[in-house]
């Protein structure tokens, strides 16, 4: 006589969906996020002082040209001296031409300029971004109050 009850079924809890589900999160997280190149050199914004600081919105753009206090250029991978520009000028049309479809182009170039950056640099650059077909050239800056990294 066996007066032990029906074999009990092991219970195991699936594992798999749930690793399943922590990948998918993380290839959506990786998608989703924004990912940028890190900056060449450390950067200083200049600050300003909008009139409405949460009205301040902030620079976004395909194009990024960084600027040191020395004069150097750097775009992407490559960094050059304000005086041997050309080089960088020359990547930043042709991956600009490329983008483009014809003479319709809406491309927005933003310059980082650390703060203590001389004016006479920026002003110089200004008329060749704008031979090189950009309607729009941005200087990054930071809101008064606010340090970097830090939304208003």
């Amino acid at each position: 006589m066996n007066l032990s009850g029906p074999p009990r079924k092991r219970v195991t809890t699936g594992l798999l969906p749930m690793i399943n589900v922590v990948f998918l999160l993380l290839i959506f997280f990786l998608i989703a996020g924004e990912m940028q190149p890190p900056e060449p050199f450390d950067i200083t914004p200049p600050e300003i002082t909008p009139p409405d600081i949460t009205e301040a919105q902030e620079a976004e753009g395909v194009f990024a040209l960084f600027l040191d206090p020395s004069g150097q250029l750097a775009y992407r991978d490559q960094i050059t001296s304000f005086e041997t520009r050309q080089a960088i000028l020359s990547a930043i049309d042709t991956e600009r031409r490329a983008g483009c479809d014809g003479d319709l182009c809406d491309t927005v170039l933003l310059i980082h300029a650390d703060k203590s950056t001389p004016a006479h640099f920026v002003a110089q650059l200004l008329p060749q971004l704008g031979a090189l077909g950009f309607e729009q050239v941005n200087l990054v800056t930071s809101g008064l109050g606010t340090s970097k990294g830090e939304r208003p």
